[in-house]
């Protein structure tokens, strides 16, 4: 079986989309960012959203977005950081025609990559770095229930991310499995 779309999942900073980007790039694919879906539709920031609808508010804005996203052509999908919180949102991950690939880093990895956080609600406040090993803690076993293939981008190019990709793509979803 060939997986037709693959779907990035991670922590913020992780790469998502800019290993995305790469990927569709790489395999002539439209690049679909959930995030730049919701703030499209919306024509708000995610911030802006946070703010006036919270947080739950932009979790149902984000199961929306992502089932149009699976549902659509063959693309790479990078999901937000938060996509696995809601059940529904697994779910969807696990049945998509696509290898969900959990892209992960060292949080101190993270944090060097999202800064100050600006922009990123959740990570409002003085400790960036406690606030991502919670959110990372909250969630890996989320991440971990929906991959098919898990890749530490710390010490990672953009591009050896890709070909690991490429490659997990090729082989069927037993053979991505065993990449663990």
């Amino acid at each position: 079986m060939s997986l037709a779309s693959v779907i990035l999942v991670g922590p913020m900073g992780s790469g998502k989309t800019a290993v995305g980007r790469a990927l569709a790039k790489r395999e002539r694919l439209d690049h679909v960012d959930v995030d730049e879906m919701i703030a499209q539709t919306r024509g708000l920031t995610i911030p802006e959203i946070f703010a006036t609808e919270g947080e739950s508010g932009f979790r149902a804005l984000e199961h929306e977005a992502l089932s149009q996203a699976v549902a659509g052509q063959t693309a790479v999908i990078s999901a937000g950081g938060g996509v696995v919180v809601r059940e529904s949102n697994r779910d969807l991950l696990r049945q998509a025609d696509a290898l969900v690939v959990w892209l992960d880093a060292a949080v101190e990895v993270l944090a060097c990559r999202v800064g100050r956080g600006e922009g990123r609600p959740l990570l409002a406040g003085d400790d960036v770095t406690g606030a991502l090993r919670t959110k990372v803690a909250e969630r890996a076993e989320g991440y971990n229930e929906v991959a098919d293939l898990r890749i530490d981008t710390s010490d990672r190019s953009v591009a050896e991310c890709v070909e690991l990709i490429v490659a997990a793509r090729a082989r069927n979803v037993e053979g991505a499995a065993q990449c663990r």
